[in-house]
């Protein structure tokens, strides 16, 4: 799905732009998700892990471009990816799936606190909402208490946890936490 460009501001009043990412920004989405990486244990990937190359990104943005179900919606700051936003279709599993969509969220340490997240959240949401999803799901490391207070402020329920879901490189593990929002 596409995103058109649309201009909002922080809390402390700095412009930002959402919109879909495209082709010409898949070395922005890499700088990103390394930069996600090695700044927050939060991050789907630990520094080093990712696999992204110039050629993947650009095939993994062009799906979310031919699909109508699914959002790569991005938060840019002077041309730089800061924010991420992935909406994904359960539908693929089946029938049955289709009214659920699957949310995922990044944001860069600089864009951190500022609300941003929160409004790349109900802007997916709403996206959501208007591509006829009756329910989306998310995920946050327990001990992620930002990202938790974000989901339940904007209407998120807990409904489950995952223990150990993410082994760290010192042995410890991170639960995760199963949030569900009806739309």
């Amino acid at each position: 799905m596409i995103y058109s460009p649309e201009e909002i501001t922080d809390r402390e009043g700095v412009s930002c732009v959402f919109r879909s990412l495209k082709q010409e920004d898949a070395e922005e989405l890499i700088k990103f998700v390394e930069q996600g990486a090695q700044e927050s244990p939060f991050f789907p990937w630990a520094p080093g892990e990712t696999r992204l190359t110039a050629d993947n990104a650009e095939e993994y943005i062009l799906d979310f471009e031919s699909d109508p179900r699914i959002l790569l919606l991005g938060a840019f700051r002077d041309g730089r990816l800061i924010g991420l936003n992935e909406l994904s279709d359960m539908g693929e599993w089946g029938e049955s799936m289709r009214h659920r969509c699957l949310l995922g969220a990044g944001l860069l340490k600089e864009a951190q606190g500022k609300g941003l997240g929160k409004k790349l959240m109900l802007t997916s949401i709403s996206t959501a909402k208007e591509i006829g999803f009756e329910q989306v799901e998310c995920t946050s490391a327990t001990d992620n208490a930002a990202s938790c207070g974000n989901l339940r402020s904007i209407g998120f329920q807990e409904y489950g946890m995952i223990p150990h879901k993410r082994k760290n490189k010192d042995g410890s593990y991170t639960d995760e936490l199963r949030f569900v929002k009806w739309l």
